[in-house]
């Protein structure tokens, strides 16, 4: 069984939380591609079928800091 990944306050977070969408190497490869300067949040929210938002959050590191 893999580790369930946790905050310091004990919630869920990342790939095991019970809501996540995308998986932790999505993630990542969501940030390389941003990072290279080759894409926007609307490309990106299209590929990973989520939200502008979700994907500026993302890339911002305002979200999953684990991933």
């Amino acid at each position: 069984m893999s580790e369930i990944a946790r905050a310091p306050s004990g919630c869920r977070v990342g790939s095991s939380h019970h809501r996540s969408k995308l998986t932790s190497e999505q993630v990542a490869e969501m940030r390389a591609i941003y990072e290279t300067g080759g894409k926007g949040y609307g490309f990106l929210a299209e590929i990973y079928k989520c939200g502008t938002s979700t994907v500026r959050d993302i890339v911002q590191y305002r979200t999953r800091f684990a991933g």
